[in-house]
């Protein structure tokens, strides 16, 4: 949209892939490796790194936002700062929804980084939200509005077919789980599923709870096959694959439910956060209103019975043209 942007981050992780359209990305002193995985050690220092990547600077700055980026400095006195928010700081405001946040360390801080947090939106010309759900967050926490604008989805890569010259090692029939391998994303609960369900599973992605997970795999009664680090082609196998997509988790906005149904898979997801505002039960999947192992067991039935064409066409309300339009439409930048 803007070929002469420049691009800052807190930090870039060399283990996951991101596009940035070839260009240069200026990071701050939080960026080591030591450090990405430690919150405990860098959330307090947060909003301090992002007052380091440059002052004053730019007439309008476009902040795609999580845990503090909005305090950023770098829009000029006269100039327009826009904000993308895919949550208020989950370590300050809502650390239930996300183990990784609640560490005894980060208590004492905490009160201090909500004032920080609710001053550094006060200039801000507009925000935006990923989801309802975090517009709502948004509002009770930062006490401001917000336009909402869910993210985009390659549904031109994400589609519907088989592609045999690449390979999965995947039974038939089978319950996906995909996603980052950490607490809140609930893997191991897509195995207790498939095991309630009689049917086998395959767990993909990567992450820190992989030996769990692999552990849990072993002792299934059920066939559960573990994939590590699948690649883009590989991802795209698995949904067009896959009889359902199971999604045990609470998302703020969740991409993986609309790229499997971009592949006409169907998606079992919880009926709160986004998978509620992309997922249409009876349609596309089953939404379920308790996070209880018996209600998503429940649901397969009424999900395996969807169209895959009513998936596809679904997650094409979600595709790149209409995110470009909406934030074209909200920043109003000619």
């Amino acid at each position: 949209m803007w070929p002469e942007a420049d691009l800052y981050a807190l930090s870039v992780d060399p283990g996951v892939p991101m596009e940035f359209g070839g260009r240069p990305v200026k990071t701050t002193f939080l960026d080591r490796p030591a450090l990405r995985n430690n919150r405990a050690v860098t959330l307090p220092l947060m909003p301090l790194a992002w007052q380091f990547v440059g002052r004053h600077k730019y007439d309008i700055v476009i902040t795609s936002h999580h845990a503090f980026a909005s305090s950023n400095a770098l829009t000029r006195p006269t100039g327009r700062h826009y904000v993308y928010v895919h949550t208020p700081a989950r370590y300050v405001w809502t650390p239930e929804l996300d183990g990784r946040g609640r560490s005894r360390a980060l208590t004492p801080v905490r009160a201090v980084l909500k004032q920080i947090d609710r001053r550094s939106v006060t200039g801000i010309q507009s925000i935006a939200a990923n989801s309802k759900a975090v517009a709502e967050r948004i509002e009770r926490f930062w006490g401001r509005s917000a336009d909402v604008i869910h993210p985009p989805t390659d549904t031109d890569f994400f589609t519907q077919g088989r592609n045999d010259a690449v390979t999965v090692d995947v039974p038939d029939n089978f319950l996906l789980g995909i996603g980052r391998w950490i607490l809140y994303k609930n893997m191991d609960m897509v195995i207790r599923i498939a095991e309630k369900a009689g049917m086998p599973a395959v767990i993909a992605g990567r992450g820190p709870e992989k030996d769990r997970l692999v552990s849990l795999a072993a002792t299934a009664t059920v066939p559960v096959k573990i994939i590590e680090s699948p690649s883009n082609d590989e991802v795209r196998e698995l949904y067009r694959r896959a009889d359902v997509l199971l999604f045990p988790t609470l998302e703020d906005f969740g991409l993986v439910p609309v790229e499997a149904m971009a592949c006409g898979t169907p998606v079992i997801a919880l009926n709160k956060g986004g998978a509620a505002e992309t997922v249409i039960d009876g349609q596309t999947g089953a939404l379920v209103e308790e996070h209880d192992l018996e209600a998503y067991a429940s649901a397969l039935s009424r999900a395996l019975d969807v169209s895959p064409e009513q998936c596809r066409k679904r997650a094409n309300k979600f595709n790149r043209s209409a995110f470009i339009a909406h934030v074209s439409e909200w920043i109003k930048v000619d």
